[in-house]
């Protein structure tokens, strides 16, 4: 079997973030800069302009600066959130599928359970109960171990501060 090699984007170019739903289909689309990163990480920085969210504890507010780390080898994703006066809010981090890169397009695929970490508490894991729901424990079992191995791996590097959870 040969082993592709993915060409990652320079630091400094633009590239469009698509986020894509369990099923594959875009969920959100957005422009982002892509900054210096680990081997095997894009690392794209944006600004939030959506309406204010809350996710657990984290909450996002139009202007908020997300240092997004996409991996092309590690089953998570993760933005680093920072309030616009550059005050670190907290991890909001997906257990997703290894990014997908086309050009200047950049994808990746959530896979339901999502882990957000703020200083000075426990990493909070949301949306078990969408994964349930989606009956992928008989329907696909195989995947359903893969997703929840991956929120495993995902609490670990977190706790761990592995990288790129050392980076804020």
């Amino acid at each position: 079997m040969a082993l592709t090699m993915v060409r990652l984007p320079e630091p400094g170019t633009r590239i469009t973030i698509v986020k894509l739903s369990p099923d594959g289909r875009p969920a959100a689309r957005y422009q982002g800069t892509v900054l210096p990163g680990s081997p095997g990480w894009v690392v794209a920085e944006a600004r939030w302009t959506y309406r204010e969210v809350a996710s657990g504890p984290l909450r996002f507010t139009p202007g908020d600066r997300l240092v997004e780390y996409f991996s092309v080898v590690e089953p998570v994703s993760a933005f680093a959130v920072f309030s616009p006066d550059g005050a670190f809010k907290g991890w909001y981090a997906n257990v997703s599928c290894p990014l997908e890169i086309e050009g200047e397009e950049v994808r990746w695929r959530d896979l339901y359970i999502d882990v957000i970490a703020v200083p000075g508490a426990d990493p909070a894991i949301l949306d078990e109960e969408e994964l349930e729901a989606a009956n992928l424990a008989e329907a696909q079992p195989d995947g359903y171990r893969c997703i929840l191995a991956a929120r495993d791996r995902l609490l670990e590097m977190i706790r761990a501060r592995e990288y790129p959870f050392s980076e804020a």
